[in-house]
């Protein structure tokens, strides 16, 4: 199955090959391109164009190292033989063998680095011992041409968005890596290494650098596997503090705010307990004392219910307004029965699917179930909550059924989605139909190869799959008969 360049660029199949010493051909299409490249054991070896600029030829011509009539006897020796570009460039030019073997080394490297500044198009790896044109055999170590290719990434918006909530985690470097390293990429690397637990988007804003220097050097380092980015911890405090934003965000969004109950007041206090709650809660709820955030949403989210509190305080503090409030209808109860009116299905389908999500981290499988049963109904549009109704639904052996069915639908709904698929794959492996958990798991990894679960799981299959070696003294175990 081919990936979307737009999708998944194509450093990420650098960053596997390197880390995992893969054999294969990546083939790289797209609008009037054709790319091939040949790995053994994690070395790029080959690599083949259709594109001129990218040719041995043109390579040379470009460079002044062959003329343009030497360049056009070239071409014309080629259109009408099957020799090698090499053979003739040594017959009609007074290149010697060793400059043509290091014109063919930097064509190899030129084909291989221009694929990270691809922004369309797609490409498929096939895991094999690959067959290579001509024998060539160069071994050329990858870490040379991410080096270099990270400088022709120019959408680093996907990474950016995948890693600026999240903390790095180093990992040792090499010394067969740190020596394609500047100076600056090393003294780079160190000093992630003393950030523990933070997120990018602190430490972005704490070192003195320019952004897209930043961002250049942390793909880098993603790429050569010496850092991670994983999710990092928070305080209880916070934690709930972000839990509590969520919730208030929703019940803004759905029109369900009481401004009373919001400040947790009666709609008899007096101006001073007003204001004493909306002290506390500007200081909990301030966007700027949300100094980590698990999500690139959580600030944004923030800055509505601050606003939203404001706007509270404005009303209950002003005697106008309030009696304007108070005459208004604004009781909760009459927004919660508004939900249930037509039109309003969609947002009582959400209501039911966040108290569902909640219960479901609380192991309270069959009453989330009812609730995300009812949500479906209100609203069958969200593949979102059919994952949840089957994943719900998966814990027990009587509604597996119903979970696999529900899988299908998340996974009709949202094919790009490898959560869907993934989730059907535990569903067959704890089923014990390994085979189809397997072509699930693939399934997914092939979605999202960065899917670290399903990439886990089918190793683990694998290892089921493998035969048992039969120990060396086996033989000698059993005594012989009349001995």
């Amino acid at each position: 199955m081919a990936n979307a360049i737009n999708k998944y660029p194509v450093p990420l199949i650098f960053k596997k090959i390197f880390k995992d010493n893969m054999s294969g051909e990546l083939l790289v299409t797209g609008e009037g391109f054709r790319k091939e490249l040949f790995f053994v054991k994690g070395d790029l070896v080959f690599a083949c164009t259709s594109m001129a600029q990218e040719r041995l030829g043109d390579i040379l011509l470009a460079a002044g190292k062959i003329t343009a009539a030497e360049f056009t006897k070239l071409t014309k020796i080629k259109a009408n033989s099957s020799r090698k570009v090499g053979e003739i460039l040594a017959d009609i030019t007074n290149l010697s063998s060793h400059d043509i073997y290091y014109a063919l080394l930097y064509q190899v490297k030129t084909i291989a680095i221009s694929m990270f500044g691809l922004g369309e198009g797609e490409w498929k790896f096939t895991g094999k011992i690959p067959v290579i044109p001509g024998n060539q055999n160069f071994k050329i170590k990858l870490p040379s041409i991410i080096t270099e290719g990270v400088d022709k990434i120019e959408k680093i918006s996907y990474f950016k968005e995948r890693f600026l909530y999240r903390a790095p985690v180093a990992a040792p470097l090499p010394e067969t890596t740190a020596r394609f390293l500047s100076s600056d990429d090393i003294k780079f690397y160190m000093k992630l290494t003393n950030f523990s637990n933070t997120p990018i988007a602190r430490i972005v804003s704490s070192l003195i650098v320019p952004e897209t220097f930043f961002w250049k050097k942390v793909i880098l380092l993603y790429l050569l596997n010496v850092m991670d980015f994983v999710e990092y911890t928070v305080d209880k405090d916070q934690n709930k503090n972000i839990e509590e934003i969520n919730e208030l965000y929703e019940r803004i969004k759905a029109h369900k705010v009481d401004y009373y109950n919001l400040f947790g007041v009666k709609d008899s206090a007096p101006i001073s307990e007003i204001k004493e709650s909306y002290l506390s809660f500007s200081k909990k709820y301030h966007p700027d004392r949300i100094q980590v955030a698990p999500d690139s949403t959580v600030k944004k989210k923030a800055t509505e219910v601050f606003a939203e509190i404001n706007r509270a305080f404005e009303v209950l503090s002003h005697a106008e307004k309030k009696r304007e409030y108070d005459q208004g209808g604004h009781k909760d109860k009459e927004n919660l029965q508004e939900a249930f009116l037509p039109g309003h299905e969609g947002k009582r389908a959400r209501e039911l699917y966040l108290r569902a999500n909640a219960l479901y981290k609380l192991k309270q499988y069959w009453k989330a179930a009812s609730m995300l049963e009812e949500a479906v109904t209100l609203d069958g549009t969200k593949a979102s909550y059919f994952l949840l109704l089957g994943l719900c639904q998966a814990k027990s052996t009587e509604s597996q059924k119903l979970a696999e069915k529900n899988f299908k639908i998340a996974a009709d709904m949202e094919p790009w989605n490898a959560d869907p698929v993934f989730a059907l794959g535990e569903l067959y492996r704890s089923g014990n139909f390994l085979k189809k958990a397997d072509s699930q798991f693939k399934k997914a990894l092939e979605l999202n190869m960065e899917h670290t679960l399903a990439g886990k799981a089918i190793k683990e299959l694998e290892l089921l799959y493998a035969p048992k070696k039969k120990p060396v003294f086996s033989m000698f175990s059993q005594k012989k008969s009349g001995a």
